[in-house]
């Protein structure tokens, strides 16, 4: 074999071997874009959901408050006064 034909078979190899990392590449890719965007929709789903019954929630919050004020202002003290307690619990121990 002489050196002119051993130099055109090693391009031909090379490029070869270079098409393939090339389609491997554009396979990883394209794996790498399908993976975000389906996290990406996922996260958006997550996203939704969890304002969907945040909303719910609030709603029977206010509800719960309109229909019982007095109950829910006893509430909103002891609360107040837990967390008051255990903030100064919390102080007194640094």
């Amino acid at each position: 074999m002489n050196p002119s034909t051993l130099q055109k078979e090693t391009e031909k190899k090379l490029n070869g071997a270079a098409k393939e990392i090339g389609n491997a590449v554009e396979t990883v890719s394209d794996r790498l874009e399908k993976f975000s965007h389906d996290a990406g929709q996922q996260v958006g789903n997550f996203a939704s959901e969890f304002s969907e019954r945040a909303s719910e929630y609030v709603g029977t919050s206010r509800s719960y408050i309109k229909e019982n004020p007095i109950q829910a202002a006893a509430i909103a003290v002891a609360a107040g006064a837990a967390i008051g307690c255990l903030l100064t619990l919390a102080a007194r121990r640094r």
